[in-house]
């Protein structure tokens, strides 16, 4: 940079100069030159000049080949060549800078902005936010960055030209951020720069970050009688550290019913199967505002009118006495239709005596005592038949029998083409209850069903229900089976003092883990007593030996087995059939 003359005759006032001009918030506060050449400046010959700034200036000299300047606190900085004759003929004057150094302090520091995304959010946030922010300073941006609870997360920088007064230019930041990837609940977010003059800036602040899903579950009665009026759903919600927004339900397909809070309850009533539908939002959103929503849960109630089922054996009391009788009986003469070689003829029978079997019945009649006006009376009652109901039946061992029963609801109503089904269980204590039967109501309500042949046994009847009847069981039945056994003796003929041996078998299986107990009885004429207690093995079957001690004479024996009452074996006590054994000498 150079200010020389030019021409013969320069005006008094004439000059150059050469300056520079700090922008805004920069102030230079010193200056260096480091190689410069003066020729015929301040010398008495007309020209004058050198350095000057604002408040300030100092004069050059020929020969002068560097100089320095400071402190100062100036806006610019130049140099400049003038004539100070009138006019200026002498030869030529130069001021040749071949370079200045400005040393410049930043007056204002850097600053940042960031309009919108994550630095704008509020409240409880979650999934992908943008990270948006930029800045400026007189100097310019060398670095920007970015950081959440101290992890950095995105960055941008510039190289540094010092040949310029904005020597850096560090691009905007916009990067999406995943929130998950830095944990949950309160975290802090900062935002900072540096410059080129070597200032730095930041701000920061709190965001809350709820990345965990909500959840809700539902609980309540999945069948209940319609006389257990209004039924409740419970939905109970649960969400992370931003807490539940609300629960959204529908029952039975109707839209959605919006439930503040974590809690709600559903009210349903009417017959029949009911759905309902749940699910929950928290309160973190997303950058457009979405809650998070948990998986929907469903849940199902059944409302039925309450039923009844009966279970019980019949039979028939004071039924009709009949008899077949042979009887006499005229049959007066008729005319009858009869087909002779294809063709109908009208024929006369004459009348006729005949002898036919015919039934007889009549009621059962007794007397009983009836107290008439505080009066005993004998009254002559008839007793008509009718079906009489018992909760217990006994029937001998190997038969069948029958059981029947009524199904409806508590109201009366009779439940007719409905499938019952029959269990038994042996009456072992074990209350092991199988499917026996299954039977089919008529339209009155009442059914039947054919049980075969077994232990004694529990009866149970059960209606499984529809989607308008509760399912209902009955009161436990009893059969009452006495159990069989065989003995056998040898020999059947002894003599006193001898040992014979007893054996048996006790059938219909069943027997308990430790066997079953038999007792043994022996019998004489006018009395008996037991002889032995012995278990049977698994099979039934038992065996024993008994000696009949001394005695005179021949004497006959009955011997026999019975069976215990016990608990755990299900068949009523039984006897075997008696078996004679002779003793003698």
């Amino acid at each position: 940079m150079e200010i020389w003359t030019a021409g013969n005759t320069v005006a008094a006032g004439q000059h150059g100069n050469w300056q520079a001009n700090a922008p805004a918030g920069l102030v230079i506060v010193g200056a260096s030159v480091p190689s410069m050449v003066s020729t015929g400046v301040n010398d008495g010959e007309g020209y004058g000049g050198g350095f000057y700034w604002a408040g300030g200036g100092a004069e050059t000299y020929d020969g002068e080949a560097a100089a320095g300047f400071g402190p100062l606190w100036s806006s610019y900085f130049g140099f400049q060549l003038k004539c100070g004759a009138s006019p200026c003929r002498s030869g030529t004057s130069q001021l040749d800078v071949g370079e200045a150094d400005l040393y410049v302090q930043e007056t204002v520091g850097p600053a940042l902005v960031s309009p919108d995304g994550l630095w704008q959010s509020s409240g409880w946030i979650r999934g992908d936010w943008n990270l948006h922010f930029w800045g400026d300073s007189p100097s310019g941006l060398c670095g920007l960055s970015g950081s959440i609870s101290g992890q950095a997360v995105a960055s941008a920088s510039s190289g540094q030209n010092t040949a310029v007064w904005h020597q850096c230019s560090a691009p905007a930041i916009l990067q999406t951020i995943h929130t998950w990837q830095y944990g949950q609940g309160p975290m802090s977010l900062n935002l900072s720069a540096y410059d080129a003059a070597g200032d730095q800036t930041g701000i920061t602040k709190t965001i809350y970050v709820d990345n965990s899903p909500p959840s809700v579950s539902l609980s309540g009665p999945t069948d209940a009688p319609t006389t257990a009026g209004t039924q409740y759903i419970t939905a109970t919600a649960t969400a992370g550290p931003s807490g539940v927004h609300g629960i959204a339900c529908s029952l039975d397909g109707s839209p959605y019913q919006w439930h503040p809070g974590a809690g709600a309850q559903i009210a349903v009533q009417g017959i029949g199967a009911h759905h309902a539908s749940c699910y929950a939002d928290n309160n973190a959103v997303t950058a457009s505002g979405a809650r998070a929503t948990s998986a929907i849960e469903n849940w199902s109630l059944s409302i039925r009118q309450p039923s009844v089922s009966s279970v019980s054996f019949s039979r028939v009391v004071d039924a009709l006495r009949c008899a077949r009788k042979r009887e006499r009986i005229h049959v007066p003469a008729h005319w009858v239709t009869a087909h002779y070689h294809g063709h109908k003829v009208r024929v006369k029978l004459p009348a006729q005596t005949r002898t036919v079997t015919v039934v007889h019945c009549h009621p059962r009649i007794v007397r009983r005592r009836v107290r008439i006006h505080g009066h005993t009376r004998i009254k002559i009652v008839v007793l008509l038949p009718h079906t009489v109901r018992d909760s217990s039946k006994r029937i001998r061992h190997g038969a069948a029998t029958s059981v029947s029963g009524w199904v409806g609801t508590t109201q009366g109503n009779a439940l007719g083409g409905v499938p019952v089904r029959v269990l038994t269980a042996p009456d072992n204590g074990q209350d092991h209850f199988t499917q026996a039967a299954v039977a089919t109501t008529a339209a009155d309500g009442s059914w039947s069903a054919r049980l075969p042949a077994g232990p004694s046994r529990l009866i149970e009847a059960v209606y499984d229900g529809d989607t308008t009847v509760e399912p209902s069981a009955s009161a436990p039945a009893r059969v009452i089976v006495p159990a069989a056994l065989t003995m056998r003796i040898h020999p059947h003929t002894t003599h006193w003092g001898k040992t014979i041996s007893i054996s048996g078998t006790v059938q219909g299986g069943y027997i308990p883990a430790a066997g079953e107990l038999v007792i043994l009885r022996v019998g004489w004429r006018g009395g008996s007593t037991e002889v032995g207690h012995l278990y049977t093995d698994l099979k039934g079957r038992f065996h024993t030996r008994y000696t009949f001690l001394r005695g005179n004479g021949q004497v006959t024996y009955h011997l026999w087995a019975s069976t215990a009452k016990e608990s755990d074996y299900p068949y009523a006590p039984r006897s075997s059939r008696k078996v004679a054994v002779i003793v003698r000498q």
